[in-house]
């Protein structure tokens, strides 16, 4: 099944030093649903096509790009609970496996992360990095450059989010200390694929 979501907003997002102040890692969320157009709006700033070339949101060494997102939906309206995979250059969602139980989500992540669950999606960046470490193996120190560029445009990435988040009054962690082998089941990742980070997304919960 394939989601056509709904257009980003490219106007009134808040001022960008704003964002920039108020941006935290928020990790405690309400139960409250995500609207599908929220859900739009991130994605889209995460890898959203934005100019001729099918020019992205994140810059990426040599027009590679490498990254792909995959989402676990546990709360957005108008979406039903499962992974879906972001069709960038069509703007859709593609789902590729129904609901991922709470305590799946949970194992995502090495030792006590109950953020994971309780978000309303967490987005899985992933990329093919041996494509990435294969295209840039002339550049010296060969055999990893390609990889440190994967690693950059994942931090780039992960920051538009974030500011989006913030503009959008969103809580949102970038999670790094996640089992490989885990997330790559739970993702549904084929064997060319690794995951880079995850993104936990909700609704703040101010205490």
């Amino acid at each position: 099944m394939v989601l056509e979501l709904p257009a980003p907003e490219l106007q009134n997002s808040g001022s960008l030093a704003r964002c920039i102040e108020e941006r935290r890692s928020v990790r405690q969320y309400t139960k409250v649903l995500l609207p599908i157009g929220v859900l739009s709006q991130l994605l889209w700033a995460a890898l959203g096509v934005t100019g001729p070339g099918q020019k992205r949101a994140t810059p990426s060494a040599g027009g590679l790009y490498p990254l792909h997102l995959q989402i676990v939906v546990q709360r957005v309206s108008a979406l039903e609970p499962g992974t879906y995979e972001y069709e960038a250059d069509s703007h859709s969602l593609k789902l590729v496996a129904n609901r991922v139980p709470e305590e799946a989500v949970q194992e995502l992540g090495i030792g006590d992360q109950p953020w994971l669950k309780e978000a309303a999606i967490v987005i899985g960046v992933s990329a093919k990095l041996g494509d990435a470490v294969r295209h840039f193996e002339p550049q010296p120190p060969q055999g990893e450059r390609g990889a440190r560029y994967v690693y950059m445009e994942t931090g780039a990435l992960a920051q538009n989010v974030h500011l989006q988040s913030t503009a959008l009054g969103l809580g949102c962690v970038l999670v790094a200390g996640f089992d490989d082998a885990r997330v790559k089941e739970v993702l549904r990742l084929p064997s060319n694929m690794e995951p880079t980070a995850l993104l936990c997304i909700g609704q703040r919960r101010d205490i």
